[in-house]
C-alpha cells in the first residue's frame, strides 16, 4: 500500500516541480498579523494587504505527510536543515513531523532573486496556505532588527521568495499554531554579518528553550548527480562539524544561510548531528539519464560535542596544454576562458565544492619562446594564470617531459609566474628531491601533500623521493603522488608503472595519480588504497584519435579511515573538455571496468571505488 502511493506520488511531482526552483503555481497570501502589528516602518515602498507568493498544493501536502519517513529528531533538537526543493516533498515533510512542535519557527532561506536591499531582511507579516494561516512575529522580528544592524524590514522579497514560500505550508500542516520568523540571507553577505545574526539567533534560542530555526538549504546545483554526490561529501563533513567559517567551501545555493545555522549550533554546543537523509533530485525522480540536478541535506542538531573535519575532497584533471592549436583555438574564440566553457558548469559549480583542484600543467608558463631543442616544444603565455586561478584551479604538477621546453630559466620563471598568480606548483623534470618535487596546501585546517615525480625522460631518483616522501608525511596528514610516467597510447600500465605505484605506497603514499599516456589506464587498488594510473588528457589537440579525446577527471575523497575514487570520464571537442553523461557514460566507465582488474569492476562501472585502510 504504501509502495503504491510513493509510486503515485513520484509521479504527481512531474505535474507539480520544476528542477530549477520547484515552485508550484497555487497563490500563497502573506499578510499583517492581527495580533501583532509592527510599528516599524522601514520598508521604502507601501505594501498591499495582501500579498501574492507561491504555494504548495493541497495535494503536495496530503502526499507528502501520507507517505513520511519513520525519522525522530532526538531530545533538544534546535536546528534543522532542509531543502525548499519539493522534489523533496516527502523527505521535508518527514523530518518536520519527526521534531516536536516548536513554540516559534525562525526560517532562514536564501535570497535567491538579490531582492532585499541589506545583507538579511525579515518580514513580520502572516502567511496564508492552503493549510491554514501562519503568524508572523512582529516582537521577535523587531528584537532581531534591534541586534543586527545588517537587517531591514522590507516584505516586497517574500513575494517570490520560495526558499520560504515553499516550506511555510509545511510548518502549517504540522504544527498548527507555531508562529515563523522568516529571515532571508544574501549571498554577499559577508562572514561578520553572519556572526552577527547567529549571534542575535543564539541570543532567541537561549532565551525561548522551545523556538526552533529551520535552515531552507539546497546543495549542489546544475550538475549531474554524481557530481553532486562527490561535492556534497565535503558539505557534508562541513555540516557534522559545525564548520560554519568553511560554508563558502561548500557547492550550495547559499552559504550564508548555512554559515548562520552552523554559527548558531556550534554556539549552543549542538554537536549531534544526525543525517537523516542525503538525497538528489534525479534519483528521487529516478531519472535514468543524468542531466541537472539539485542534491538535498536533511540534518538535526542536538546538544552533544563537536566533532573535527575529517574528509579532504580532492579533484585531479589530466594533461592541460595551453599551446599550439589550442592557443589558436582560444585566440580566434577571442574568450580567454574558451577551453573550460563546456565543464565548468553554471557559476563554475563544477570547481567548486573541493578542497582542491590539482592539474598536470604540460609545459613552462613563461613570456619567452627561446630557440627549440626538440621536435615538439611548448610555450604557454602568462595570460593563461588568470584564466586558470579564475576558474579554480589551485595547483599543478611541473613533473612532466615539457617542463624544460625553455631551458631551466624557462622552468623558474614558469615557478614564479604561478606562484605570483596564486597557484601551488609541484614536481620537476628531472629532479626528485624535497625541494623539487614538494608541495603542501592546506585547506578547512587540512594539510595535503603533493609530490610530483616524471620517469619518461630520465632514471628516477628513489633514495631523494623517499627522504621526500618522509618529509611530506610529516608535515600532512595526507599525500599524494602525481606521476608523469608510462609509455603512450597505451590504455593498460606498464610492469615498471605497477611496480612503481606499489612502492609509493608501500612508503606510506596515500594514493597515486598518473599522467603522460594521453589515453585513459585501469585504475586499481592496493593494500588499500587508490591507483589512477593515466587520467589522459584533459586540454589538449590531439584531435586525431578518438582515444586521445576521451580523459577522466578524478575526485578523490580522503580521511583517517580510507578513501573514495569518484570517476567522471570527459571528451574533448577543439579543446574542450566536457563530462559525459547518460549512455556515454555507462559505456566509458565500462570500458574503464574492462581495462582494470575484475574485483573492482563492479565499482567501475557504478563510477565510485570505496575503500578502506
Amino acid at each position: 500500500m504504501v509502495h503504491r502511493r510513493r509510486v503515485a506520488f513520484t509521479a504527481a511531482l512531474g505535474l507539480w516541480i520544476g528542477l530549477g526552483v520547484g515552485v508550484v503555481v497555487a497563490p500563497n497570501i502573506l499578510r499583517t498579523s492581527a495580533s501583532e502589528k509592527s510599528p516599524i516602518q522601514v520598508s521604502e515602498s507601501p505594501v498591499s494587504e495582501l500579498l501574492q507568493t507561491p504555494n504548495v498544493s493541497s495535494d503536495l501536502l496530503e502526499q507528502s505527510f501520507g507517505v513520511i519517513r519513520h525519522w525522530k529528531a532526538k531530545e533538544g533538537t534546535r536546528i534543522l536543515i532542509l531543502p525548499h526543493h519539493l522534489v523533496a516533498a516527502r523527505e521535508i515533510a518527514s523530518l518536520i513531523s519527526a521534531t516536536k512542535a516548536p513554540s516559534v519557527v525562525y526560517l532562514i532561506a536564501p535570497d535567491h532573486f538579490t531582492q532585499g536591499t541589506s545583507a538579511f531582511t525579515a518580514t513580520d507579516k502572516d502567511f496564508s496556505t492552503v493549510a491554514g494561516d501562519v503568524s508572523g512575529s512582529s516582537k521577535k522580528v523587531r528584537q532581531l532588527l534591534d541586534g543586527v544592524t545588517g537587517m531591514r524590514l522590507d516584505d516586497h522579497p517574500f513575494e517570490k521568495e520560495h526558499g520560504i514560500s515553499n516550506i511555510v505550508p509545511f510548518i502549517a500542516s504540522a504544527w498548527p499554531r507555531v508562529s515563523v520568523v522568516p529571515v532571508i540571507v544574501r549571498l554577499d553577505a559577508s562572514i561578520s554579518d553572519r556572526e552577527a545574526l547567529a549571534k542575535a539567533l543564539t541570543e532567541q534560542l537561549t532565551a525561548d528553550p522551545n523556538a526552533l530555526i529551520i535552515a531552507s538549504i539546497d546543495f549542489s546545483h546544475y550538475l549531474p548527480a554524481e557530481v553532486a554526490d562527490f561535492h556534497d561529501e565535503l558539505a557534508l563533513d562541513v555540516v557534522r562539524s559545525l564548520a560554519d567559517r568553511e560554508a563558502d567551501l561548500v557547492e550550495i545555493d547559499s552559504p550564508g544561510a548555512l554559515g548562520v545555522a552552523l554559527n548558531v549550533a556550534r554556539n549552543l554546543e549542538l554537536g549531534d548531528v544526525t543525517i537523516h537523509d542525503h538525497t538528489n533530485s534525479l534519483r528521487l525522480l529516478h531519472a535514468t539519464i543524468a542531466q541537472e540536478s539539485t542534491s538535498h541535506v536533511l540534518a538535526s542538531f542536538a546538544p552533544g560535542p563537536i566533532i573535527k573535519q575529517r574528509v579532504v575532497n580532492l579533484l585531479f584533471l589530466g594533461d592541460m596544454m595551453f599551446d599550439r592549436h589550442v592557443a589558436d583555438r582560444v585566440s580566434r574564440s577571442k574568450d580567454s576562458e574558451y577551453t573550460f566553457e563546456k565543464i565548468r558548469g553554471q557559476e563554475d559549480r563544477f570547481f567548486n565544492g573541493q578542497d582542491a583542484v590539482i592539474a598536470n600543467l604540460e609545459g613552462p608558463v613563461t613570456p619567452v619562446r627561446r630557440p627549440p631543442e626538440k621536435s615538439i616544444d611548448f610555450a604557454f603565455d602568462p595570460i593563461i594564470l588568470k584564466t586558470l586561478r579564475d576558474i579554480g584551479i589551485d595547483a599543478v604538477s611541473q613533473a612532466n617531459n615539457h617542463t624544460l621546453d625553455q631551458g631551466r630559466q624557462g622552468a623558474e620563471e614558469s615557478k614564479r609566474l604561478l606562484h605570483e598568480a596564486g597557484i601551488v606548483s609541484f614536481g620537476d623534470e628531472v629532479m626528485d628531491d624535497e625541494a623539487s618535487s614538494l608541495a603542501v596546501i592546506e585547506s578547512r585546517g587540512q594539510k595535503v601533500a603533493l609530490l610530483g615525480f616524471n620517469t619518461t625522460d630520465n632514471p628516477f631518483d628513489r633514495d631523494a623521493a623517499s627522504a621526500a616522501i618522509e618529509s611530506a608525511k610529516r608535515q600532512a596528514g595526507h599525500t599524494v603522488v602525481f606521476m608523469h610516467w608510462g609509455q603512450e597510447y597505451k590504455a593498460k600500465p606498464d610492469t615498471a608503472q605497477v611496480e612503481l605505484a606499489h612502492w609509493f605506497i608501500d612508503q606510506g603514499v596515500d594514493a597515486v595519480i598518473g599522467s603522460h599516456p594521453h589515453w585513459v589506464q585501469s585504475v586499481e587498488e592496493y593494500r588499500g588504497h587508490p591507483i589512477a594510473y593515466s587520467l589522459g588528457n584533459f586540454i589538449f589537440d590531439q584531435d586525431w584519435s578518438e582515444e586521445t579525446n576521451l580523459g577522466l577527471v578524478v575526485g578523490l575523497e580522503l580521511s583517517d579511515k580510507g578513501s573514495e575514487m569518484h570517476l567522471f570520464p570527459i571528451k574533448i571537442t577543439a579543446s574542450q573538455p566536457q563530462l559525459l553523461t547518460g549512455d556515454e557514460r555507462k559505456a566509458r566507465l565500462e570500458h574503464i571496468a574492462e581495462i582494470s582488474k575484475p574485483e573492482l569492476s563492479t565499482q567501475i562501472r557504478a563510477g565510485v571505488i570505496h575503500l578502506l585502510y
